[in-house]
């Protein structure tokens, strides 16, 4: 119930001036969570004739340079983060050419820990709802990885939309 209720305020056309969701961000890491995040953001904007941002982060994962001791990577720092860069780039572009030429659409690669740059992202930029994808960790996976979407909702006072895909 309360779901359809959220999804008749979010695609309802706004009534007055000031009233609606007038800027949506979208979190996106190219992931089934991701597209089905990317879809449900671009019915709200067309709807509510928003304006759409893509963003995307590179998080360079912390543990591949932890180890015990002394170890050899056959990678250097920086050939890691820019092939990390040009995988999100292309997420980007293939998530941008989704989204219909009615709709404002910008990307942007953000960098650090996920939930800190999107929330920051979203604050900054004055979102009025941020569309997340959560990833299904299980048990195991809530212990190791942390929510994206979970952070988002203690770290912004923007409005949260977790979006399941089908």
């Amino acid at each position: 119930m309360a779901v359809q209720d959220l999804q008749q305020t979010l695609l309802r056309a706004p009534a007055e001036v000031g009233s609606g969701v007038h800027r949506v961000l979208v979190a996106f890491d190219g992931s089934p969570s991701a597209w089905a995040a990317l879809h449900q953001a671009i019915d709200v904007a067309v709807t509510n004739r928003a304006l759409l941002t893509i963003a995307a982060v590179v998080h360079e994962p912390s543990a591949l340079w932890m180890g015990f001791g002394a170890m050899s990577v056959p990678y250097t720092r920086e050939a890691v983060r820019r092939e990390l860069e040009r995988e999100m780039r292309l997420h980007l572009a293939e998530a941008r050419d989704e989204v219909p030429a009615t709709v404002s659409v910008t990307t942007q690669l953000l960098h650090g820990r996920p939930a800190r740059a999107i929330a920051a992202l979203a604050e900054a930029g004055r979102y009025d709802l941020v569309v997340t994808g959560p990833r299904p960790l299980g048990r195991f996976g809530r212990l190791v990885h942390h929510s994206v979407t979970h952070a988002l909702l203690s770290r912004t006072r923007v409005s949260v939309l977790a979006v399941k895909p089908q």
